[in-house]
């Protein structure tokens, strides 16, 4: 039974590459869909992998070299209790990952991608992205900066 079942698979999966498969057309969509999933997901597992080297070095700083956290609506937080520190700057940090990617999804479901309006909000999708990773970028090489300095 088992071996029937994957032998249909492979029969299947392999008439649809060779294009003998009268889903083919359905399957490349399909298959054009999850590439398009992963590549629409980078940015936001950029800014989430970024967003956890800033609390992990801002982590190391305090803990063994003295540090102080420059935000100051964490710095109190910081100081007093570094689990609650931590589940704050992780949950924002995944939060806003997840925020842009659901952006880019729903830009994406638009039909008409030719209008102003798609165009404009692209641009100023991608400018976030990039105002974002900027910003984490210097909050991680300040953290590294201190570190290195004390």
């Amino acid at each position: 039974m088992l071996f029937s079942s994957i032998l249909e698979y492979v029969v299947t999966y392999s008439s649809i590459l060779k294009g003998l498969h009268p889903n083919r057309k359905q399957f490349r969509r399909e298959e054009e869909k999850a590439v398009m999933l992963r590549i629409n997901a980078v940015p936001s597992l950029a800014l989430i992998l970024m967003g956890s080297m800033d609390w992990l070095t801002t982590i190391v700083g305090i803990t063994f070299f003295g540090a102080i956290e420059s935000n100051p609506l964490l710095a109190d937080i910081a100081q007093t209790s570094l689990p609650l520190f931590t589940i704050i700057k992780l949950f924002t940090t995944v939060m806003i990952g997840l925020l842009f990617y659901n952006a880019e999804q729903i830009l994406l479901r638009i039909v008409d991608k030719s209008t102003r309006s798609f165009k404009y909000a692209r641009i100023v999708l991608r400018a976030a992205y990039v105002i974002v990773t900027m910003i984490l970028l210097f909050a991680i090489l300040n953290n590294l900066i201190v570190i290195s300095a004390l």
